[in-house]
């Protein structure tokens, strides 16, 4: 805290001296902290101030004042200033005199400062108050906490601070009414954190400004304005820009400035991207709030909110886009189990909800806000306050192709990384465009040769997916050696006949006189490891499409109303892929609806098959027990396949093929006496002998199959369910 002597700014000094005298006239009780006469001790002649006392009081007066008892109270001129001035303050019957001669001294001093042309602090609290729009009033009490902030200012007393609005009226000499309404919490000052929740000087918001660190005008501190960053193209946004982005560009042509936008669903699934993409389409310059200051510090979320108002009271409504990125502690509320201002309470920083409703609703220009957060974790009152809202999916397939070539392009790579490579990138790592803009970056940076760009990729990706929980891998493909010989299907229906069902549902071009509407979803059931996703993986193979997996786990989630939305994402993510979409243990998610106990496991059913009669795709579903299932469930597979366990031409058929060997009459004969024998345990088997590395024989192989068999318990399905077609 500097001192009146360290204060050269003309501006300053003489708003201080305001507020003292008005402190000095208005306040009329004993005084607790000498610190209050500094503006005296730091800044008076200390024989001068005796000569005017002296003059003041009489000689009986200052004898009586000497010899009292009480140390406070007790007048020795051979103490520090502020020791005199605080005796005399504190003997009540001459505090009038005491007042005189104060003030006089404030007269001494202001007459004493020169008047210069308008300073530095001058400058920065005007251009303060007309960005901000403050009423004459609220300047006036932001004026007066920046000068106890940077001067020696002090309390006569030690104050509460719930008590802080009586004292600064004393300083403002105003009425005490209109200062507390002023500085209330529903008040611009402290919604906007001008004055901090103690009525303080928020120097988190605005001291870098004032105090000269940062040359920015003080609009720029908050937000930057720009037209010219690059973008992803439109069209990269296809479905979403084509629905989504023209009804988005509808309203804000329509809305005359207002129109708040949320942007929501999981971190790089393209949010920021489509922002900046819409306002390129719409011709607007994008003005962006900022994260962090000039130091790279992340900014508090007060002060992103005075960055909002300020964008909102300087930019037009007809040519720009305000852009709220990473607004997720802005948007929780209060209510949501999080508290004012930025106090964590359950694991997060938030906003209080009647502060961004205020937000909210004052937008004068369209705004598009950007979030990870769940919508449950929003207030109500701040979700129905949006005009529109998107969540954005994974990207998928696709989408991830685009990014590639988009930052090749950009980057000037595309003689080092040949078109073929970006469509296995695509599939290898599915990634978010972060990722992908990330790696590429540091290949540029790395310039490796051409033939050593692929390992630098790969190198590059490995940490990066392990880093952010991405799994890596060449898609969802059956074993080179897969063969449906051998795997046993009960029933009619055989495996290759269903493949051909698939490929004519998906070459079929239904029209609107179709008899049903069709759907091709199929059930897989039967014991672990009798080939269910084995197929599923071919399947995917010979249609030639992409298999999403989800099991039921993924899906699941601990809000309210998510788990439906998890599920309905699951199947509009295979859509905009064409996509065959494979529901792994699904008898979690299709249990039967009777034996619930929570109504939340019955709209999770109900989701399920609303989405299972409209989905226009391939949909398969594999379960370990059938039996679970909700009977509603069986009428909404087209078919309904059953794998048992191998039947001897079965076991006969997997064991040469997967073993690459012959069986003799005898090794078939044991191998017969097994049960419950599945194509996956050939494969356990055939892993477990290669990497113990020592010649095997064939009965060496049956004797480990027989060991599995062994392991296993006996709940083959006691009953088939049918089949249809």
């Amino acid at each position: 805290m500097a001192t009146f002597k360290q204060v050269r700014q003309t501006f300053l000094y003489h708003q201080l001296l305001k507020f003292w005298g008005n402190m000095v006239k208005n306040f009329d009780y004993d005084c607790c902290d000498n610190d209050f006469f500094d503006v005296v001790y730091n800044n008076f002649d200390h024989d001068k101030a005796v000569e005017l006392i002296e003059v003041a009081y009489t000689e009986k007066e200052l004898d009586k004042m000497r010899n009292v008892k009480c140390r406070n109270r007790r007048l020795d001129f051979a103490d520090t200033l502020d020791d005199v001035f605080c005796a005399l303050w504190n003997n009540e019957e001459g505090r009038d005199k005491c007042r005189a001669v104060l003030d006089a001294i404030r007269e001494y001093l202001e007459a004493d400062c020169e008047v210069s042309d308008e300073d530095f602090v001058e400058r920065r609290f005007s251009e303060l108050v007309r960005i901000l729009k403050l009423n004459e009033l609220e300047a006036e009490l932001l004026l007066f906490a920046y000068v106890r902030d940077q001067t020696c200012f002090s309390w006569p007393l030690h104050i509460r601070d719930r008590d802080k609005p009586l004292y600064y009226a004393m300083a403002l000499d105003r009425s005490f009414d209109e200062v507390s309404r002023a500085m209330s919490p529903q008040s611009r000052l402290l919604k906007f954190s001008l004055l901090d929740s103690d009525y303080d000087f928020s120097n988190s918001t605005l001291g870098g400004f004032m105090d000269g660190t940062s040359d920015e005008a003080i609009a720029h501190r908050f937000y930057t304005r720009s037209k010219e960053k690059e973008t992803l193209p439109w069209e990269f946004f296809g479905e979403l820009a084509s629905k989504d982005g023209e009804m988005l560009k509808r309203m804000i042509a329509a809305s005359g400035g207002k129109c708040n936008i949320l942007l929501y669903g999981a971190p790089g699934t393209g949010k920021t991207s489509f922002a900046h993409s819409l306002a390129k389409e719409l011709d607007r310059a994008v003005c962006e709030i900022r994260q962090g200051d000039e130091d790279g510090r992340n900014m508090e979320s007060e002060a992103r909110m005075v960055g909002i108002q300020v964008c909102n009271s300087q930019e037009s409504a007809s040519d720009c886009l305000m852009i709220v990125d990473e607004a997720d502690e802005l948007l929780r509320g209060s209510s949501c189990g999080f508290s004012l201002f930025g106090i964590e309470v359950g694991g997060g920083k938030t906003t209080e909800k009647g502060v961004m409703n205020t937000i909210l609703d004052e937008m004068k220009i369209p705004a598009v806000w950007i979030t990870n957060t769940y919508p449950g974790q929003m207030d109500e009152s701040v979700r129905r306050r949006f005009d529109y809202s998107i969540c954005f999916e994974r990207l998928n397939h696709t989408q991830r192709i685009a990014i590639w070539r988009n930052q090749i392009a950009q980057l000037g790579l595309e003689a080092v990384i040949p078109e073929a490579k970006i469509e296995e990138y695509a599939m290898r790592y599915e990634t978010s465009a972060g990722g992908i803009s990330t790696v590429l970056a540091n290949v540029k940076r790395l310039n490796p040769s051409a033939d050593k760009v692929n390992d630098l990729i790969l190198t590059l990706m490995k940490p990066y997916c392990k880093l952010l929980g991405v799994k890596a891998g060449m898609g969802f493909l059956p074993a080179k050696d897969y063969s449906l010989t051998g795997l046993n299907i009960k029933g009619k229906v055989t495996l290759e006949k269903v493949v051909k069902a698939a490929r004519n549902y998906l070459d079929a071009d239904f029209g609107l006189d179709a008899e049903d509407k069709p759907r091709m979803n199929i059930l897989l059931f039967g014991p672990p490891g009798t080939g269910k996703t084995e197929f599923v993986k071919y399947l995917g193979k010979v249609l030639d499409r992409k298999v999403v997996v989800v099991k039921g786990s993924d899906l699941l989630d601990k809000y309210v109303g998510e788990s439906e939305k998890n599920i309905a994402q699951a199947f509009r993510r295979a859509e905009s892929e064409h996509a065959i979409l494979f529901f792994d243990e699904v008898d979690g998610l299709l249990q039967d609806r009777g034996n619930a106990s929570h109504s939340w496991e019955i709209t999770q059913v109900n989701e399920l098959l609303q989405q299972m009669e409209n989905f226009d795709g391939v949909m398969v579903a594999a379960t370990n027990f059938s039996k679970n299932l909700d009977p509603a469930t069986m009428r909404r597979f087209t078919f309904k396949l059953e794998f048992g366990y191998l039947d001897d031409a079965g076991k006969k058929s997997f064991f040469e093929r997967m073993f690459k060997t012959s069986l003799s009459k005898a090794e078939f004969d044991e191998l017969r006496l097994l049960r419950n024998l599945a194509p996956g345990d050939f494969r356990t088997v055939r892993q477990e002998l290669f990497y113990l590395g020592d010649d095997v024989t064939n009965l060496d192989r049956i004797a480990a199959l027989k060991e599995e068999c062994s392991v296993k318990k006996d709940t083959p399905e006691s009953s088939p369910v049918g089949f249809g077609g």
